[in-house]
């Protein structure tokens, strides 16, 4: 029922407006001027100003004789429609472009302030009395109020812990990144914002099936639009995706280098090179694309893109079925944000994006939608949502294997959610094993029949975990030597050894990932602007923040409390499910001793999760309290959770899913017959004839005799393959990194450096003073060179597709 004021409370209304007004008078004194005396501008402004000041006491003394007229609710509507305005104007004055407008915004920010908290005020003033207060709909929310302070109480404590050993900030001699990107603060804002029109829209209507059509829809738009809107060309100076001549494409490097090449080699009818591959669900992902659409790297960045911006999808159905759609809302676009943050910093700093060919964002996706499976299953309590989670899992599992740390964590959840005393977790955990076997079996399967082991990923892979337990030589590969010893046999024998320097770099990765996480959450820094260089403030973090910052991560601790205590409150252990994932995953980022930048991906949404969630807890207490209904507002809590382990168990839809996750879990292995070997019937003598028979070989100077007399001299080697990733550089330049591919290392010559692709991978040298241009990429070639130590160095190089043809130093130079 409506309740309109009473003339006094429009009273203390129009006094509180000239206080206001007054304030913002003696604000626009205090800004510096130029000159003796004050300009014409802020004189105007101050006129303004005094004007309102007056008007607030003389309404104030003689109150208006039609007070109702502007307590209707469509006034206090657009009312707050023009704060929106407001704070946008002042957004844009202030950053914008500072070099031309902060002066305007030094004078003009006190009154537009006054009019924006004056607009706040009246909007705000008209809902007191047009909706009333229900504090009796707040105390339905009491009874969050005891697990938030736990929660709170426990994270005080965790940082306590941190700042009393300095574990987790510590740098780590083996490896220490950096933290991941952070949302800038315009970004949070935005996304709260964006999450207040999600609650008034879900207020102004019954709870509709379509919105979670229509939400997650535009959800993927927006994302998909935001981040194929920046350039490929922020990579130019990425360590992933460096752009030389003569191409200038974006082609992958180092880890991403290695992605694609596997990937190719399936289509070329050499799977993996003859190895077993590390993440093998990426890699057939990437061939598909690049059956797709080629070798335009364009387009297969587009097309991870669009699988990628499925990722704030995910946290939005995540976010929901915790809490609220206005959570889901308010967690996916923190998602959208920080990567587009990441995206624009690209060419700055080292970073894991949409844009760059690496599995940590793939990883991420699928870590999250195997979350989401959990949470359903965990919900439901039945045999047909727990083999759906295992074998989601499962394929977690083809894309990172550490991701199985997460599994004990998960069991506790499984065994607390279910009842220790009930019993039913014990088959509840056979039938989601059950899931997860089927699907990683045939990969197990390949990799023995491989290699006679059961092992997941390259041996390379264990030699990195082997390495780094050690006190030195960590990430060398030639200090392991794994020939018949155990991987876990390594590690345990120097854990029992000195138990403490283990359990200590364990810890410090640990905890390093979860304080990286909480550091995606803005800090007060220096903005520029929305056009200029980004502060990368975070790549020089040192572990100490400033007094300030302190108080502001206290608060963001404190709202994470509250929303750790509305999931609580809703789903008790499902509820932490999500966090159970998040601290699996650090746990094997402890365990293999990294953390930071890329390595953190899979682990450090968990803060903004549910800050978000606390965010949208604490907007929703705001609306009870003016009358909102919960059912408007919260996601309403399955009726369905009465175990039943057998229900549907061993029908025909059982089967489908066992087979669809049998089939998923046999792709990398099924990939391998995608293509026959490309060049299974180039012999030697016919790859001579090639050469000599080739016109553009001949109007190089090059005739068959010379051919085969440099081709039957020791050292020379002439093979067929795909040329990829072509790059030239000039004397003493290459591509930044610790271990470059020999084809990219900085040399003392000019060269244009590529990889070969056939029945293996060959890094390639052409000594060349000027940029060999038309050079293919992803064509084949017909090389003869000499064998180097870790390079061929390229005498005369054919494209038999195009007929072009080129010449290093002549044949008749001998190899030695």
């Amino acid at each position: 029922m409506t309740v309109n004021p009473d003339r006094s409370q429009w009273r203390w209304f129009f006094v509180l407006a000239a206080l206001e007004a007054g304030a913002a008078f003696f604000a626009l004194v205090w800004v510096p001027r130029s000159g003796s005396g004050f300009s014409v501008s802020r004189l105007v402004l101050l006129a303004m100003i005094f004007v309102f000041f007056i008007g607030g006491i003389y309404f104030a003394a003689r109150l208006p004789r039609r007070l109702a007229e502007p307590f209707q609710l469509r006034y206090a509507v657009a009312s707050a429609f023009l704060a929106l305005i407001l704070g946008i104007v002042l957004f844009l004055l202030r950053y914008f472009d500072p070099g031309r407008f902060l002066v305007i915004y030094q004078r003009i920010s006190p009154i537009l302030f006054y009019l924006f908290i004056l607009t706040t005020q009246f909007s705000l003033f008209v809902l007191t009395f047009h909706y009333g207060f229900h504090f009796d709909n707040s105390s339905l929310r009491r009874a969050i109020y005891i697990p938030s302070l736990v929660a709170f109480a426990l994270l005080l404590l965790v940082v306590l812990f941190i700042a009393l050993t300095s574990i987790g900030i510590t740098p780590d001699n083996a490896y220490w990144g950096e933290p991941g990107v952070p949302l800038m603060g315009w970004q949070l804002g935005l996304g709260v914002l964006l999450g207040i029109c999600m609650l008034l829209a879900s207020l102004q209507a019954r709870p509709s099936s379509q919105l979670d059509v229509i939400v997650p829809l535009g959800l993927w738009i927006l994302a998909v639009v935001i981040w194929l809107s920046v350039p490929v060309s922020v990579l130019h100076n990425s360590f992933y995706a460096p752009m030389n001549p003569p191409t200038n494409q974006p082609f992958p490097n180092s880890d991403a280098g290695y992605y694609d090449s596997m990937a190719q080699s399936l289509l070329m009818g050499y799977p993996y090179l003859g190895d077993i591959p590390t993440r093998p669900l990426y890699v057939v992902f990437l061939a598909f694309l690049h059956w797709l659409a080629g070798d335009r790297y364009n387009l297969i960045i587009a097309g991870q893109t669009l699988l990628l911006a499925f990722i704030p999808v995910i946290l939005y159905f995540l976010g929901k079925k915790l809490h609220s759609r206005m959570a889901g809302v308010v967690i996916a676009l923190f998602a959208i944000f920080r990567e587009l943050t990441s995206l624009l910093i690209s060419s700055q700093t080292r970073v894991s994006n949409t844009k760059t060919l690496l599995v940590d964002l793939p990883t991420l996706l699928l870590l999250l939608v195997a979350c989401l499976f959990a949470l359903r299953w965990l919900e439901r309590k039945d045999s047909r949502s727990g083999l759906i989670a295992g074998g989601m899992f499962g394929l977690l599992l083809l894309l990172r294997t550490q991701s199985m740390l997460i599994l004990p964590l998960l069991f506790i959840l499984v065994i607390l959610a279910f009842g220790l005393r009930s019993r039913g977790w014990i088959l509840a955990l056979v039938i989601f094993l059950a899931g997860f076997a089927v699907t990683i079996a045939p990969w197990l399967l390949h990799n023995y029949l491989k290699s006679g082991q059961l092992t997941f990923d390259a041996p390379f892979e264990y030699q990195v975990v082997a390495s780094q337990y050690q006190y030195t030589g960590n990430l060398n590969l030639q200090s392991v030597d794994l020939q018949g010893k155990s991987l876990v046999g390594i590690l345990l024998t120097f854990a029992i050894k000195d138990p403490k320097f283990v359990v200590g770099f364990i810890a410090t990765h640990f905890f390093a990932t979860q304080i990286n996480g909480l550091l995606a959450l803005p800090l007060i820094e220096p903005y520029n602007g929305l056009f200029a260089p980004l502060n990368l403030y975070w790549m020089s973090w040192n572990g100490s923040l400033s007094w300030y910052n302190a108080a502001l991560v206290i608060i963001y601790l404190a709202v994470i409390a509250v929303g750790l205590g509305a999931v609580w409150k809703r789903l008790r252990w499902i509820g932490l499910v999500p966090l159970a994932f998040s601290l699996g995953y650090s746990l094997a980022n402890g365990l293999g001793r990294f953390s930071g930048w890329r390595y953190d991906l899979p682990a450090d949404w968990i803060s903004y999760f549910y800050f978000g969630i606390g965010v949208a807890e604490l907007l929703a207490a705001v609306a009870l309290i003016f009358g909102a209904k919960s059912e408007q507002i919260f996601t309403p809590i399955s009726n369905d959770l009465v175990p039943d382990t057998t229900k549907n168990h061993g029908n025909l839809l059982t089967g489908v899913m066992i087979g669809v996750f049998v089939m998923v879990g046999a792709l990398p292995w099924l990939a391998q017959g995608l293509a026959a070997p490309r060049y299974s019937d180039q012999t030697l003598t016919k790859l001579v004839t090639s050469l000599s028979d080739s016109s553009s070989v001949q109007q190089l100077g090059v005739d068959r005799n010379q051919i085969e007399m440099f081709s039957a001299a020791p050292q020379t080697t002439l093979q067929i393959g795909r040329v990829l990733y072509p790059r030239f550089f000039t004397r003493n330049q290459g591509l930044a990194s610790s271990h470059p591919w020999p084809a990219y290392a900085p040399r003392d010559f000019p060269r244009l450096g590529f990889e070969l692709l056939n029945q293996s991978r060959k890094d390639v040298l052409l000594p060349s003073r000027s940029i060999p241009d038309p050079f293919p990429s992803a064509s084949d070639a017909i090389v003869l060179g000499c064998q180097r130590t870790d390079y061929i160095e390229v005498r005369l190089i054919l494209f038999p597709d195009s007929n072009t043809a080129y010449l290093g130093t002549p044949l008749t130079v001998p190899c030695n």
